[in-house]
């Protein structure tokens, strides 16, 4: 049995079997809410291959799309390090820095490249937050 699955029957037996025969409000109470945090992350746990998966493909598209276009025009050497380092380790970290320089040369970028790439890099993270509400709602 996979973790998930065994997540999502303590939870159905905390919900069906534990909960009901509680006496307390209180315990009872407890114990609906351990079920639901339960639930929640048997979801988390289930979706985690598919959700790596789909962050590391985006990872990738971000870093093809922004490296078409340093290939256009050339990027602030700030820009082009940052870049370079989240190429490098794909981490959230880099990420932070990329936009950090993005921000720090706006003048140099000028307003209508750096509002392209800041969207660009906000759609991949506003993709990475709706995977995650998959699991929290």
């Amino acid at each position: 049995m996979n973790p998930d699955q065994l997540l999502e029957r303590i939870a159905t037996t905390l919900k069906r079997d534990i909960g009901p025969a509680v006496e307390g409000e209180y315990p009872k109470t407890q114990a609906f809410m351990a079920a639901v945090v339960l639930q929640k992350l048997g979801r988390q746990l289930g979706l985690e291959a598919v959700h790596r998966a789909a962050e590391e493909a985006d990872m990738h598209a971000l870093l093809d799309e922004l490296r078409a276009d340093a290939e256009h025009a050339p990027l602030p050497a700030r820009v082009a390090a940052a870049l370079a380092a989240l190429a490098g380790t794909h981490d959230t970290q880099a990420l932070c820095d990329f936009i950090n320089a993005l921000y720090a040369e706006r003048a140099a970028l000028g307003d209508a490249r750096f509002d392209a790439l800041l969207g660009r890099v906000r759609r991949t993270l506003r993709a990475s937050i709706d995977r995650r509400m998959v699991y929290a709602a």
